[in-house]
């Protein structure tokens, strides 16, 4: 259960920088960042990770990563707050204060068409599209009582629609691969540094993974950046 203690919140890089803090159980959390020992604060965190909502941890530790700097980390444990559920009109303002203040070109500003399908698909939250799944579902019965829907390739087809939301959700989006470069990383042909460097994926940056061979992963999109990256240096999620 979240706790009520909050500072004020950022609405944009343009103002002074306060942010949301959910506070922990504790008091010793809400002491260390007043105090601004943002390291400490982090330190509490981490120590006590498993006390807390994961979404709640993620979004805290995010919020002091920026405020010590760190906007690349920052970037990483916001996302994975608001990937595990913690959305809200504080979580995205600080992903935002701190997108800015990166400013990379990833896959959240590609304007190339295929990022931004793949963006927009991974911004729906999950249980949009089982609602999408069940206004489909309720529309088809509705047709089949008024006799509107009723030759089987159109009743098959209909069904298909039906769950293509549902399993493109479960089936597909649920296993991609999240990454946030902690510092700037180099970019090769082949998973292995013995092949040519094609360019670096900026720290900061927010790339989705495909196939991954010995410790290399090979970046999907944005399709800008394809190619193999070691897992070093990047933040899973």
């Amino acid at each position: 259960m979240k706790n009520s203690n909050t500072l004020t919140t950022a609405k944009s890089p343009h103002v002074n920088e306060q942010k949301v803090i959910e506070a922990s159980s504790s008091s010793a959390f809400d002491e260390l960042y007043l105090k601004k020992d943002y390291k400490g604060a982090a330190n509490y965190l981490l120590q006590n990770k498993q006390q807390l909502n994961s979404g709640i941890f993620h979004y805290n530790l995010g919020t002091v990563y920026s405020k010590m700097g760190d906007f690349p980390a920052a970037r990483f444990h916001l996302e994975k707050a608001i990937k595990e559920g913690y959305i809200n009109s504080s979580s995205l303002n600080n992903l935002t204060y701190v997108k800015a203040q990166l400013q990379v070109d990833d896959i959240t500003s590609s304007t190339e068409l295929p990022d931004q399908l793949m963006n927009t698909a991974l911004t729906i939250p999950p249980a949009a599209y089982f609602s999408i799944s069940l206004i489909l579902l309720l529309l088809g019965i509705s047709l089949l009582k008024s006799k509107k829907l009723i030759k089987k390739t159109s009743i098959v087809f209909f069904i298909v629609l039906i769950v293509a939301p549902v399993l493109f959700s479960q089936r597909y989006l649920d296993k991609i691969n999240y990454a946030v470069a902690f510092k700037d990383v180099p970019i090769y042909e082949g998973p292995s540094k013995i092949f040519t460097e094609k360019g670096k994926v900026r720290a900061g940056s927010k790339i989705i993974l495909g196939e991954y061979k010995e410790g290399w992963f090979y970046i999907k999109f944005p399709i800008s950046l394809a190619g193999w990256i070691s897992k070093d240096q990047l933040g899973l999620y």
